[in-house]
């Protein structure tokens, strides 16, 4: 009997080692981030968005430019990214903070969060599907940030929206002479891009919870064409 019993734990204990040395996969849960205690850090105005991972804030009077770390556009989709930044940050503030593992010498390359609301910009390009994880340099959320691309792929979030993606015409860009302007406020230009779901008859700044299905960006005007009405609950323009 003595046996047979060590005989059975045996079997179990190959079962749990061979369970241990599974490579991990992915199980669509989002991953746990740090939480950042934004009290004793100064938040700074965002005076423009160069592109979807670099940004210039106002620092003591003076412009510096900043990289987000861990994020790298898509190639083909760069609009798309810089469009989905700019309605998060525009006309905001941030608070930033630093890696010292991530910074390069000559580069200024920060995580940003959004005041006063905390929103982890780094981490919402990817998770909503609107950047890569940059995986050249090393930096402390880099596993993290690798889970929610492969939460946004799952969902055909964003850029992996393939079938949308490819039925769009992509022209140049064209930079913008207005000012910028908070996605908070309504305004007259009808340029704003703003969020419809797939299934919904409502359109969302970006970031509203009802985005964690489906984000399809949208002129504001054609939104409204089209007979999408304002979300109640971020209130857009």
């Amino acid at each position: 009997m003595r046996n047979k019993n060590f005989f059975l734990m045996s079997a179990v204990l190959a079962v749990l080692s061979l369970c241990a040395a599974t490579p991990y996969k992915f199980n669509s849960q989002l991953p746990a981030l740090e939480k950042i205690t934004f009290s004793s850090l100064p938040s700074y105005q965002v005076v423009r968005i160069i592109s979807g991972d670099t940004i210039i804030i106002d620092m003591n009077n003076q412009d510096m430019k900043l990289r987000l770390i861990g994020v790298k556009p898509a190639e083909k989709y760069t609009g798309e990214m810089t469009s989905f930044v700019k309605n998060l940050l525009r006309g905001e503030n941030v608070y930033i903070v630093a890696d010292p593992d991530a910074n390069q010498p000559g580069r200024y390359d920060y995580y940003i969060y959004r005041a006063p609301d905390g929103l982890f910009i780094n981490a919402e390009i990817i998770r909503q599907g609107y950047g890569l994880a940059d995986t050249i340099a090393l930096f402390k959320y880099m596993a993290q940030f690798k889970q929610l691309e492969e939460f946004a792929k799952e969902r055909n979030k964003g850029l992996w929206d393939v079938g949308r993606l490819e039925s769009v015409s992509r022209p140049a860009p064209i930079v913008s002479t207005e000012p910028t302007i908070s996605s908070k406020t309504s305004t007259q230009g009808q340029d704003i891009i703003v969020y419809v779901t797939k299934t919904g008859k409502k359109y969302h700044l970006a970031g509203c919870s009802y985005l964690s299905k489906s984000a399809v960006p949208i002129k504001l005007a054609d939104a409204k064409a089209k007979g999408y009405t304002p979300c109640g609950k971020c209130n857009p323009p």
